[in-house]
């Protein structure tokens, strides 16, 4: 069996290209967005979940995908504070169906400028 061992000792570029396609194929939706909420990029799962093609789905921002178009802008603010981390919402899908997901929101920054992580899947409930 072949093994990939990758640890410090390998450059950054080989470390991100397989962290990059590690989270293309995540089995978690995944986009990043910036201060703004521009969408920036998407992986495969976060097209599934949301019904819209990559091209589709960096066209929009959080308004499209939210149940409620009211809140994006209160958790903007509040995933630039820090303080918005982890919740359980309902995603808009692209056939207008509502989808429970819940949320984890990263920041951190490149080139100087901020940029979020978000990643979700679908929500179950427990019983």
């Amino acid at each position: 069996m072949l093994s990939l061992q990758v640890g410090t000792e390998q450059p950054d570029a080989v470390q991100e290209t397989l962290l990059g396609e590690a989270l293309e194929h995540a089995p978690v939706g995944a986009i990043v967005l910036d201060e703004k909420g521009r969408f920036l990029a998407a992986n495969r799962e976060a097209c599934r979940l949301t019904g819209y093609t990559r091209e589709e789905l960096l066209r929009r921002g959080p308004a499209d995908l939210a149940a409620d178009a009211s809140v994006v802008s209160s958790r903007l603010e509040e995933m630039e504070a820090g303080t918005l981390v982890h919740a359980v919402t309902e995603l808009r899908h692209r056939d207008g169906t509502l989808l429970p997901v819940e949320y984890r929101v990263g920041a951190t920054r490149s080139g100087g400028l901020p940029f979020f992580v978000l990643l979700f899947w679908e929500h179950e409930e427990r019983a």
